[in-house]
Formats: structure tokens, C-alpha cells, sequence
């Protein structure tokens, strides 16, 4: 038997013992019982492990190397409005200013503005409104 992944949580390790089983290589996870005893014991035995058959091995790893995550169907792209990239993140300043209003005032102030800020050229802006996209509070003012 060879460890093909180790895991913290014994529900993580099922979950990939459930998608090699989909495929046909049978999989077994090891040390879960232990670990749900008490769960800080995970780090010192390595946590829950996922094994395989020696003869399955080559066939997990060509699993595990062609088993990328897909692409949500409902998901769209943002794509910078300067500079055309897609590398771009939500902007993180409403939620820490909420969070600072909370821990100062004991009252959020809520601030919906979604803005993005492109990680490639450092600007913030907002997507065009798409027809399929969620009306934000920012089309209503």
C-alpha cells in the first residue's frame, strides 16, 4: 500500500477516496478512527492518509494529474477595463473598513461598492453590468 495524500480531517480524505472509487481504483484511508478521538492528534501522526494498492499507483497518479477543478458554467470573466487583464481581485478595503467599524464603533458601516482592482496595473474599477449578472446596490443610487 502507498499514501497518495494526507489530510487533517477524515472528511477530506473520503472525499478522495470517493473519486478514486468513481473511477474503478479502489482506495482505503487510514488513521481516521484515531483521529476523530481527539482531532489534535492529526498533526502528530500525520493525519488521515489515503492509500492505494502498489499496482493501482501509476493509474491514481494519471488520475489525480488529469482531475483539474473546472470552471464554474455560471462563472464570469472580469477582465480589467485599463488594461484588458483578467488577473483581478475584489477590493479588499470595504470589508477591512466594516470590520475596523465593528471592533471601533460596535456598528458596521456597511459599504456595498463592489469595486475590482486589477493586480497587473494597480486600478480600480467596475465591471460593465452584464444581462445575466446580479443587480448590485450601486444600480439603484
Amino acid at each position: 500500500m502507498k499514501t497518495i495524500a494526507t489530510f487533517s480531517l477524515p472528511e477530506e480524505a473520503h472525499l478522495l477516496r470517493t473519486r478514486l472509487e468513481s473511477v474503478g481504483i479502489p482506495a482505503f484511508v487510514q488513521d481516521e478512527h484515531f483521529v476523530q478521538l481527539d482531532w489534535l492528534y492529526s498533526n502528530a501522526i500525520g493525519g488521515v492518509r489515503v492509500q492505494v494498492a502498489d499496482e493501482d499507483l501509476e493509474a491514481t497518479r494519471e488520475f489525480l494529474a488529469a482531475d483539474a477543478p473546472q470552471p464554474c458554467p455560471e462563472a464570469e470573466e472580469v477582465d480589467c477595463t485599463w488594461c484588458g487583464s483578467s488577473d483581478v481581485e475584489l477590493d479588499p478595503w470595504p470589508r477591512l473598513i466594516s470590520y475596523l467599524a465593528v471592533l471601533i464603533c460596535r456598528f458596521p458601516f456597511l459599504y456595498t461598492r463592489r469595486r475590482w482592482r486589477c493586480l497587473r496595473c494597480h486600478q480600480y474599477f467596475r465591471p460593465k453590468p452584464s444581462a445575466t449578472a446580479w443587480p448590485d446596490s450601486a444600480d439603484f443610487e
